[in-house]
């Protein structure tokens, strides 16, 4: 008659295994079980990684449309302040016909 016990948790060793056998069976597996967490340590280190990247690439997104909507908004600025320039030129263009016209038809005034 055979008998079979847990061998944590890996199924069932007879007990006909010496002890020897048995210490190399957890052996291996502890070395499997540490070999499987250390790949799970690098995944998560890889996923926070990743995380770290998608963060900093959003930032530097973020950063660029920032920019455009400020070189926007300077652009904008500079147009009104040109079309501003602009109209004082016609004032003062309007201003200049005025007295030349003024002074063309004004009879004891010279140029």
């Amino acid at each position: 008659m055979q008998q079979s016990q847990p061998a944590g948790g890996t199924g069932f060793v007879p007990q006909q295994m010496t002890y020897e056998q048995f210490q190399e069976q957890q052996r291996i597996r502890q070395e499997q079980e540490q070999a499987m967490a250390r790949e799970a340590l690098l995944r998560a280190g890889a996923d926070r990684y990743s995380d770290r990247l998608r963060t900093l690439l959003v930032e530097l997104q973020n950063l660029n449309s920032e920019i455009a909507r400020a070189e926007n908004q300077v652009q904008v600025q500079m147009d009104a302040q040109l079309r501003q320039l602009q109209a004082i030129r016609e004032r003062v263009r309007q201003a200049e016909h005025a007295m030349q016209s003024v002074l063309s038809t004004s009879p004891g005034i010279r140029q």
